[in-house]
């Protein structure tokens, strides 16, 4: 009745003996993710484990096997079975695996099923030179690019962007999202709140998400100015949330950006 093999074994200190009937040794080994068993039957019994086959994925770096990653996809409606706590504890588990961002890419339309706010990033190109990639791809780009493994920044940086979709106006210049961080920091809050989230947890992202645009320079006038306006603690983590934002950008303006922060 376990979920995945890797999770299907038992030791005994005493004999010494490895008791592994599913060959869960071999794919820790070979860093596979597989069901025991009817991959699909062990979805139906418990659909959280799509999650965690996720949150596997993420933190460990192991791939999903195949069955078990067409019976997971198949199954994600099921995901609305199961109560918010538990998949906001395994969402926030997920998003802050050094695998995320892939984890992610390769199973957006999961994601979705219990996010539908990320839906309308996936293949919206931001006509913008200073963006090489679409709003989600730009999204998963910070998520790799940050230092940080605090988890109100992964946070931050999955739902940064989220109100792009509905911001975006065209001119002779390109693409623009005015008023985006804005936009963002409300559905992030609808988002928060809807999983459940602690107010704490919620508003901290929330903060985040609304001034990751800020104009933070290295001057200790500027410096003293936002993090009397945000607090210690979140101007540090929103100087981890910028990174990952400019890790995202062109090369060309990664480069701008790192030798202003040297001036």
């Amino acid at each position: 009745r376990r979920d995945f093999t890797v999770n299907a074994m038992a030791y005994s200190p005493a004999s010494g003996v490895l008791v592994d009937p599913f060959g869960g040794r071999s794919d820790l080994h070979a860093h596979i993710i597989r069901a025991v068993g009817d991959p699909s039957a062990r979805f139906e019994e418990d659909a959280l484990r799509i999650m965690r086959a996720l949150r596997f994925s993420s933190q460990l770096g192991f791939s999903i096997e195949e069955r078990t990653d067409a019976a997971l996809r198949h199954a994600s409606p099921l995901l609305d079975r199961i109560s918010v706590e538990r998949i906001a504890s395994e969402l926030l588990l997920l998003v802050g695996g050094a695998g995320a961002a892939e984890a992610i890419r390769t199973h957006w339309d999961v994601i979705a099923t219990i996010l539908p706010e990320l839906a309308p990033m996936k293949g919206f190109d931001q006509h913008n030179p200073h963006h090489p990639y679409d709003v989600a791809e730009h999204t998963l780009h910070a998520l790799d690019a940050t230092p940080s493994a605090d988890p109100c920044v992964r946070m931050t940086l999955l739902l940064h962007d989220i109100g792009k979709p509905d911001t975006y106006h065209a001119d002779a210049k390109g693409g623009h999202f005015y008023g985006h961080a804005k936009r963002s920091a409300v559905i992030a809050r609808n988002v928060l709140v809807r999983l459940r989230y602690p107010r704490a947890f919620t508003d901290e992202v929330v903060k985040l998400v609304e001034n990751h645009g800020a104009p933070i320079i290295d001057d200790p006038k500027n410096v003293k100015r936002w993090m009397r306006r945000l607090g210690h603690d979140s101007f540090y983590r929103l100087l981890d949330v910028k990174r990952g934002d400019v890790g995202a950008l062109c090369a060309r303006d990664q480069k701008i950006r790192s030798e202003e922060r040297r001036v």
